[in-house]
């Protein structure tokens, strides 16, 4: 191998190490900044809806296991649905998918499990 070669083999080595260093101590502070903020529990979002008196479905989501709570309401599911196809593909479009489809999964996952 030639010097060049081992050079370039070297530096490239390096980097992956380097990399490899710097993603570990990421997780590793993640954790660790989960332990003080929540006490070790895990950081989940919960989405929970209920229809109230005007036929309105209200949805709470829930971060931090219950730290923030944002509640939202929309009119019927068919109406979410219909918004969703007229936009164009962006973040509030996948975000109404995820909210519709949210329970359906949900039910889907819990019959492919119960039937195992």
């Amino acid at each position: 191998m030639n010097k060049r070669a081992k050079k370039a083999a070297f530096l490239a080595a390096f980097c992956y190490l380097a990399l490899l260093g710097l993603g570990f101590g990421m997780l590793k502070t993640a954790q660790q900044t989960r332990k003080m903020l929540y006490g070790g529990k895990p950081v989940m979002a919960q989405l929970s809806h209920y229809e109230n008196a005007a036929n309105q479905t209200d949805y709470t989501v829930m971060l931090g296991g219950g730290e923030w709570k944002l509640r939202f309401s929309l009119p019927e599911s068919g109406l979410a649905e219909q918004t969703a196809a007229q936009l164009p593909p962006c973040s509030l479009k996948l975000l109404l998918r995820l909210i519709n489809y949210a329970d359906r999964a949900a039910c889907y996952t819990a019959e492919w499990i119960s039937g195992r």
